[in-house]
């Protein structure tokens, strides 16, 4: 401190002695110390405080501990939470338990009454307005599910950095635990209870669940169980096979079991077979009907479902119009009384009638259950319902014939022809079509003309011809676009020779388009005229009517030239990409627009002439 003070007294010597002007005119004054000299201010104190960093949660849990009872249908829960509150000032509000259970009370350790608790955003809060270790006794009930002979608990816990779970069990039969979350299970079992303790990872929804196990479940009971059965088919009636699923609802009385039986007509094909617990299925195959049986690896119970797929082919029994065939019967056996459902659908073009039924009842088909209706994207046609299983379900099927469908269009053409003082013509016919299975465009050419360039999606390709003398243009399969199909574009260009004007510049104009062999909805030709060119009204004659302006009839309210247009330039951008980055440039003959343009528009041309004739004077 003695260094400090002359310095101190020193400058507050220049400061009195310098004038107002002066002082302006001073750099900012900086005092350099000694690392010693800091030192000695900061460890008495006089150095600025820096204040800790805050917390980056209000608290922790440091550990919790969950002992579960199961009590008939109920499981009672005893805890105990350390909670670790760390912010220092205000209240914390620490989320405990999810409200789907029941808090029966919370207490803190070491004091007499309960615990500030209040439910918040589906949760049981404890408030604190005290830092520092709470230790907590909770005590809560949950609900107990039984499904198919498990039987078990969902609960949603604090998450803590140490969560054990000890779970009892009152059972004298030995039985399976799952815990999904949970690690390093050990089992200590008493008689007449079943204990298994683990650590829960940090999750704070935890499933506990168990079941009997079947294999250790010791001399069989002296009451059998009684069991009934409601079964729910659906066929679907296909091009040369019959494709059947087969729901059989159980309920499982006074004892559980882990065997069931059904059987299945001969001609079946078994495909799989699903349900909780399948261990696994066994065919016998004998002579008339096979025998399935299915072994769980548990005792089922109560409500149980067992699922079938299978399929049966039709063979030469519809190789003709008409056929008969009996809709296959799978039987459950081993049951008090079953209940049957079938619906029936049409995956072809096939027709279905119902025969002459014996042992079941057509009924309409709202009358069938969701589950049935819901397996299945086709109309159901046919519905029964029958308690005999030795039902009788004729069918008759009626075979139409196919009507072939479009499966090319071309939505838009649009033709731009340049005529030349000497009579001759160029022409870019674009197509803007949609395809799904055609493998050509076959392109009847105007007679005479040459044919310069043609690409298909913005890809240059080479067509061939066909015996007709057409060309045969290799076609892309349209790409989905939003459920449909979308668009691409085929363009030719080509030239022909016309006539040329007179000597007083009068002439006659007679051209064609290119026909193809699929529908084209609509045609626009731009016809462009050198300059002075002047047509006569009454002259226009052909396929065509000439407009001022082309009708709007793309989708998006474009008229037929800008939408064919818009699409050929998408596909020249598309290829373009990967053609730069192959190495590859196609060459792309420019039509060399010029003159006044003319406009004809065609809708509906159905693989016929598409004509223009006209006469025109003025070019001398």
């Amino acid at each position: 401190m003695s260094r400090l003070r002359p310095l101190a007294a020193a400058l507050l010597v220049a400061l009195a002695a310098a004038s107002p002007a002066d002082a302006t005119e001073l750099e900012p004054a900086r005092v350099v110390l000694p690392w010693r000299d800091f030192k000695t201010l900061y460890d008495k104190g006089m150095a600025p405080d820096t204040p800790p960093p805050p917390s980056p949660s209000d608290f922790t849990i440091s550990e919790a501990r969950h002992v579960a009872r199961v009590e008939g249908d109920a499981v009672f829960v005893k805890a105990r939470v350390s909670v670790d509150v760390l912010k220092t000032k205000g209240w914390s509000s620490i989320p405990l338990l999810s409200t789907r259970a029941a808090l029966v009370s919370a207490k803190v350790v070491g004091s007499r009454g309960a615990a500030p608790v209040y439910v918040r955003h589906g949760h049981y809060h404890l408030l604190t307005d005290r830092p520092g270790v709470v230790e907590l006794e909770l005590e809560y009930a949950i609900d107990l599910f039984d499904n198919a002979g498990e039987r078990g608990f969902t609960a949603e816990l604090p998450v803590g950095g140490s969560t054990e779970l000890e779970v009892h069990v009152p059972s004298s039969q030995p039985l399976d635990f799952s815990i999904p979350t949970a690690r390093g299970l050990r089992r200590s079992d008493t008689p007449g209870e079943k204990v298994v303790t683990a650590a829960l990872t940090a999750n704070s929804s935890v499933t506990v669940s168990w079941r009997r196990e079947a294999e250790e479940a010791g001399p069989a009971a002296t009451v059998a169980p009684r069991i009934y059965a409601e079964h729910h088919a659906l066929l679907g009636v296909g091009e040369g096979v019959i494709v059947g699923t087969s729901e059989v609802h159980y309920s499982i009385l006074h004892h559980g079991t882990d065997t069931l039986q059904l059987r299945i007509p001969a001609g079946l094909t078994l495909l799989d077979v699903t349900g909780r617990g399948v261990r696994d299925w066994e065919l016998d195959e004998s002579p008339g009907a096979k025998t399935l049986t299915v072994g769980l690896d548990f005792e089922a119970q109560g409500a149980y479902t067992l699922r079938l797929e299978y399929e049966q082919a039709l063979g030469e029994a519809v190789a003709g119009k008409d056929a008969a065939i009996e809709a296959p019967r799978v039987e459950v056996l081993g049951v008090e009384r079953v209940k049957g459902y079938l619906g029936v659908d049409a995956r072809s073009n096939l027709e279905i009638d119902a025969g002459s039924v014996a042992g079941a009842r057509p009924i309409d088909v709202r009358e069938l259950p969701a589950g049935i209706l819901g397996q299945t994207d086709y109309p159901v046609l046919l519905g029964f319902t029958w308690r005999d299983s030795s039902r009788t379900i004729p069918l008759t099927l009626t075979r139409h014939d196919e009507v072939d469908l479009l499966v090319t269009i071309v939505d838009q053409l649009a033709a731009e022809t340049v005529l030349t003082p000497d009579g001759r013509r160029m022409t870019r016919a674009t197509w803007a079509l949609r395809n799904n299975r055609g493998q050509y465009l076959r392109v009847r050419m105007p007679e005479g003309s040459t044919p310069w360039s043609v690409f298909v999606g913005g890809r240059a390709v080479k067509p061939a011809r066909d015996a007709e003398g057409r060309l045969l243009v290799p076609l892309a399969r349209s790409e989905a676009a939003g459920g449909a199909l979308a668009r691409f574009a085929v363009e030719v260009v080509y030239v022909e020779d016309g006539s040329e004007p007179d000597s007083r510049g009068a002439g006659e104009l007679d051209a064609r388009l290119p026909r193809v062999d699929v529908p084209v909805t609509a045609v626009a030709w731009t016809m462009w005229m050198p300059a002075g060119a002047k047509v006569k009204k009454r002259s226009v004659d052909g396929s065509f009517r000439r407009v001022g302006a082309y009708t709007r009839v793309d989708d998006g309210g474009l008229a037929i030239p800008d939408a064919v247009e818009q699409v050929r330039r998408e596909a020249e951008a598309s290829y373009a990409a990967s053609a730069q980055q192959g190495g590859v440039q196609p060459v792309r003959v420019t039509l060399p627009v010029d003159g006044v343009p003319l406009f004809f528009e065609k809708l509906l041309a159905l693989d016929e002439p598409l004509d223009l004739t006209f006469r025109y004077k003025g070019l001398e």
